[in-house]
């Protein structure tokens, strides 16, 4: 298993909108080959931003390659949100 976390960090006044965009990722998520879940996490204790963390769990790496190579990424992640990211991979050991 691959697992990709991605941290987005956001002002404050556009977490609504971060969270409206991502309201429905969780479904569509799921309809893309070898993706095995996806979770939005937001931080609890946030100052004068909202941190969240987008994770997916994906069947191998080659399955999260190929979707980061499409055009669903593409244009899944268009767009200005306001964020700044950052990603980490992750092979699963246990």
């Amino acid at each position: 298993m691959y697992v990709v976390a991605n941290t987005l960090r956001v002002p404050a006044d556009r977490a609504a909108r971060i969270e409206q965009g991502f309201a429905h990722a969780g479904g569509r998520m799921q309809q893309i080959p070898g993706c095995v879940s996806f979770t939005l996490l937001k931080e609890e204790s946030t100052t004068d931003e909202a941190v969240y963390v987008a994770m997916t769990h994906w069947q191998d790496e080659a399955a999260f390659r190929a979707w980061a190579a499409s055009d669903a990424f593409r244009q899944a992640h268009a767009g200005e949100s306001g964020a700044s990211g950052e990603v980490h991979l992750y092979t699963v050991v246990v």
